[in-house]
């Protein structure tokens, strides 16, 4: 029966066409936004890239003596620079790590030490493992723009929302019109059995264009970047600062598994509300609603608690964005211990749910 009803969802022109321009809309995202010199910035980070101990730093000091022998003054030398000038420059930027890292810090810590209820030591724990790897020089200096982009799952998550929508709606609302499974209907065992179906291609679905979806996107970014250094840090001062002494690859990695589980909850959630909206027109609004607008939203501004918001989670801003405490009953919290206690909570909320629903399907005739 789920081979069938895999046939039927996956035979539908609205779902077969929303598929394909979603994996189309990852190609047009990363070939929109290629620039020409990208493959060359990461060849340079990489030619001067390395282990970050003592001798790296020397042989970054002697070419950067070499490529600036008069170092920039101006924002315009830095324009009129070539990409080595500018990968060397970063590079000596970074030879100073340890002392980035500590005035980082410093400025967590006087922000978060106006309140007197904060243990400032809680920063300074958060940063130990990254500090001593930084002073051991086990960190690697290079660059990744598969792996940094595949770790943003922006345009991921889009595509997912867009299609698991789709697919949901079409599961409850097509089925009158085609007349599917008309003999599921006459037993209850039949009723229960076809809803826990149409649950089932849910989840396969989801997971199958979750996989796709990435392939495609990976595919692309190797096209147009190659791998990069997988091993180089994920740190940039400037706008964040990950408390964690993970690689790229490292950090890629745990995104996506995270973007994997919620995707498979995020699911779930849209299931549940196109099952209990009833109708197309509902169903697309309570979703939309629900999920999509909140999502966009958090894009479009500053307001850290939606970027916990359940699709949000999928694309792990919350884990990269430097390092927040959020005071909850009097308690100081990080926002990966929230977003854990989110997708349990989802789970567990479901899980009655899916129940309820399996129940009213078995007592109550739908056709």
């Amino acid at each position: 029966m789920l081979r069938a009803e895999l046939r039927k969802t996956w035979t539908r022109p609205m779902v077969v066409i929303t598929f394909v321009l979603v994996c189309l809309a990852q190609v047009f995202y990363v070939t929109t936004n290629y620039r020409a010199d990208s493959r060359s910035a990461t060849e340079a980070y990489h030619a001067f890239g390395g282990a970050m101990d003592e001798g790296w730093k020397r042989s970054v000091y002697e070419k950067f003596e070499e490529l600036w022998p008069t170092p920039p003054q101006t924002t315009e030398d830095l324009w009129n620079a070539t990409i080595e000038q500018r990968a060397i420059l970063t590079a000596y930027d970074y030879t100073f790590f340890t002392g980035m890292l500590d005035s980082y810090v410093e400025g967590l810590k006087g922000y978060y030490g106006a309140d007197p209820d904060f243990d400032v030591t809680l920063v300074d724990t958060a940063y130990a493992d990254l500090r001593t790897a930084s002073e051991n020089g086990e960190l690697v200096f290079g660059m990744s723009p598969f792996g940094s982009s595949m770790a943003s799952q922006y345009m991921i998550t889009w595509g997912f929302l867009i299609f698991m929508t789709i697919l949901c709606v079409d599961q409850f609302s097509g089925e009158k019109v085609t007349g599917m499974t008309p003999m599921q209907h006459v037993t209850k065992q039949g009723r229960r059995k076809l809803f826990w179906t149409k649950f089932r291609v849910c989840q396969v679905s989801a997971l199958a264009v979750w996989l796709v979806i990435n392939t495609v996107y990976g595919l692309t970014l190797l096209c147009c970047y190659g791998w990069g250094d997988l091993r180089s840090v994920v740190q940039d001062f400037n706008y964040n600062a990950c408390p964690y002494d993970w690689n790229t690859g490292e950090f890629m990695t745990v995104v996506l598994s995270v973007s994997l589980v919620v995707s498979q909850i995020v699911a779930v959630v849209i299931f549940l509300l196109a099952r209990v909206s009833g109708s197309t027109q509902r169903s697309f609004a309570l979703i939309g609603g629900v999920l999509i607008l909140p999502y966009l939203i958090a894009f479009q501004t500053d307001l850290p608690g939606i970027s916990l918001w359940l699709p949000c989670l999928m694309h792990g801003g919350w884990l990269w964005s430097g390092l927040r405490f959020w005071k909850v009953f009097g308690l100081y919290v990080q926002p990966w211990q929230l977003a854990v206690a989110e997708m349990v909570l989802l789970t567990a909320a479901s899980i009655p749910a899916l129940r309820h629903f399996a129940n009213i399907a078995e007592s109550a005739n739908e056709s």
